[in-house]
């Protein structure tokens, strides 16, 4: 069934046409991933979609009744709110009735404040019953998917219950996320997911998404994430939309072909052009009256055919080279028993590591494991709390800092690379900077006027003029489009220094590093490989102790038989007749009344901000409730049975 259907959309914004004769369908639970440079267009698009924005023409169609979940890239939240308040918001009528049952249970300490006068059992009746009606809207089973919806995205328990201004950008775009991902939706719009999550959070949202019964559409620059959800790749480039089948690797390779044969039929094509427009000057300098119209007559047939576009591959990119190291020196880096903790909270402590000159060394673990305090201690801005870190002292260190901090947003372009290299004239700042697509009056433009992967490329020129012998990179590749992000890639897999990178980018993790720092763990553990290295062997040692315990239980169990085997047999016992009617009924009250108790404690707000709790009740709730249906089943039957007794 189709979802969405676009016919011949464009929109232009001023003079820029960014979207030219779009015609696109969405068809229920297909999984796109959307890619192309930054401005294209692809926001544009999701906004065509939800009716944010009006196309200039064409047409947009909806299913009817259908209901859209979009995240935004900067999405909008009541700061006074909490998560979970800001995710009740999917289910209005399930907040009405916390609401209710919270009003209720305040009258009931306090029944002489009620308007209509109703007794303390009354009033207890009334809560009850708002209890089982919240129940049956589903109202314990969506507390429950917030919990672990919040949890998985990386969000603490503790911070579900305090209002959003207190929390960072990073944790407020989390939950947006997760505001989205709880909602019962027919379709999933997604503008950058992994924009802000770790690792860790990233792997749940791709089980979460694969698993996912609705349709997505996710716009993400982070390939190894499109690798992992996606079915279907749809580019935007030159205003233009078109779908290719797969992840992105396999969108990757058929795109290479498509162009190297569009390259070879552009490059013949232009042959042939040349030589028809040589023609056609010479004929018309002879002058002659035969001449002229033959000219003119090849000149009307050369402009009717059509031509073949000029390929991406042809088209300017960052030019981006790394000088290589010129130190002589082996040993760059030598951490012994480092630790680093800020008043009692340890980050990480029995940090040993040696890294030599050429190692290429990625840093990775969940936020706020130390990452970016790790690359400033090696940078001398932070100090150990124990153990020793020593950096060569002749090596020459590039610092790539993951807000940019590095760079003055009141200075231009000129002025930052003018500083760093006074050496250089101003028309060789204007050819080194052109290398990273800053042309014409774009030197002049101050830092806070740039985009974030505008000032992303002026960082890398500032690091690549600093001519490093060992780099160390904080999240390297955010704010860059996947072209500047592949060119920025193959720099590095040129460059022969020394590399420590911590990143979450898993693909560019792939590409560039050879061994991973794994903080998170005690101590922080090396391992001598890249991310999908990682990735194999975790799942090879989750296989293997999955077989070890099977082959316990196998083992267990022979030996069980063995001794039931070897023990005397008893004499036959007549079998005691199963329970009767009335004790089913006894079982039946008692399950119910514990399942009414375990519903009331994951309505309360002081239980749910222990996470681990919810998940507990949560599990015991589902285990009664499969009993009570148990115990339903098992009473009919008796009573059928003792009916037909009768």
């Amino acid at each position: 069934m189709v979802l969405v259907r676009l016919q011949n959309v464009a929109k232009c914004f001023g003079a820029n046409e960014v979207l030219r004769d779009v015609t696109w369908q969405i068809d229920r639970g297909q999984k796109i991933g959307v890619v192309g440079e930054n401005g294209v267009g692809k926001s544009t698009l999701f906004r065509i979609i939800t009716g944010a924005c009006t196309p200039d023409r064409g047409t947009v169609t909806l299913h009817r009744g259908i209901r859209i979940g979009l995240l935004a890239q900067s999405p909008e939240l009541d700061l006074e709110r909490s998560a979970h308040e800001e995710m009740l918001l999917c289910r209005p009528d399930l907040r009405e009735c916390e609401r209710h049952i919270e009003e209720l249970a305040a009258l009931i300490s306090e029944p002489e404040l009620d308007p209509k006068n109703r007794s303390r059992d009354r009033l207890l009746t009334i809560h009850s019953e708002a209890i089982e009606s919240y129940q049956r809207a589903g109202g314990m089973e969506f507390e429950a998917r917030i919990g672990r919806t919040l949890a998985g995205l990386g969000l603490p328990a503790d911070h579900h219950t305090v209002p959003l201004g207190h929390l960072s950008g990073g944790q407020r775009s989390r939950v947006a996320l997760a505001k989205v991902l709880v909602d019962e939706t027919d379709l999933l719009l997604l503008d950058e997911p992994t924009n802000h999550l770790d690792i860790e959070a990233m792997e749940w949202l791709q089980e979460f998404l694969r698993s996912y019964d609705g349709g997505f559409v996710t716009i993400s620059h982070d390939r190894y994430f499109l690798d992992a959800v996606a079915e279907r790749i749809a580019e935007v480039e030159d205003g233009v939309l078109s779908e290719h089948a797969g992840g992105y690797t396999a969108y990757a390779e058929a795109k290479d072909r498509e162009l190297q044969a569009q390259a070879k039929a552009y490059e013949v094509q232009q042959r042939y052009l040349r030589r028809q427009e040589e023609f056609i000057r010479r004929m018309m300098q002879r002058k002659t009256e035969k001449a002229v119209r033959v000219g003119q007559s090849r000149a009307r047939m050369i402009a009717k055919l059509e031509r073949v576009e000029r390929p991406t591959l042809q088209r300017r990119r960052p030019l981006l080279q790394f000088a290589q190291p010129t130190s002589g020196t082996n040993d760059i880096l030598q951490c012994a028993g480092v630790a680093k903790r800020f008043g009692e909270r340890i980050l990480f402590h029995g940090l040993d590591l040696i890294l030599n000159r050429g190692n290429r060394m990625g840093i990775v673990g969940p936020n706020g494991t130390g990452k970016t305090t790790l690359l400033r201690m090696v940078l001398g801005e932070e100090t150990a709390s124990e153990g020793t870190l020593r950096l060569a002292p002749t090596v020459r260190v590039g610092y790539y800092a993951q807000h940019r901090e590095e760079l003055d947003p009141a200075l231009t372009i000129m002025d930052h690379v003018g500083h760093a290299r006074p050496d250089l004239s101003k028309q060789e700042i204007r050819d080194y900077l052109a290398r990273f697509l800053f042309f014409g009056d774009d030197v002049f433009l101050p830092v806070e006027a740039l985009s974030g992967g505008e000032r992303s490329r002026v960082a890398l020129a500032l690091l690549i003029l600093s001519r490093p012998d060992f780099l160390l990179l904080d999240e390297p590749t955010n704010h860059l489009d996947t072209t500047s992000r592949e060119v920025f890639e193959d720099a590095l897999v040129d460059y022969t220094g020394t590399i420590l990178v911590a990143s979450h980018d898993r693909y560019f993790l792939d590409r560039t590093v050879d061994r991973l720092l794994i903080l998170g763990e005690s101590p922080p553990e090396v391992f001598l490989g890249n991310y999908s290295a990682l990735q194999a062997w975790r799942e090879a040692e989750h296989r293997r102790q999955q077989e070890a315990e099977m082959a316990r239980r196998a083992e267990a169990r022979r030996v069980a038989r063995q001794r039931a085997r070897a023990a005397p047999r008893a004499a036959a016992k007549p079998q005691p007749a199963g329970p009767g009617p009335e004790e089913i009924e006894r079982a039946i009250s008692e399950t119910e009344a514990h399942i009414s108790e375990v519903s009331q404690l994951l309505g309360s707000p002081q239980v749910y901000a222990d996470g681990e709790r919810v998940r507990r009740l949560s599990l015991e709730y589902e285990d009664l409730t499969a009993r009570l249906n148990t115990l339903y089943a098992r009473y009919l039957e008796v009573a059928e049975a003792r009916a037909a007794k009768d």
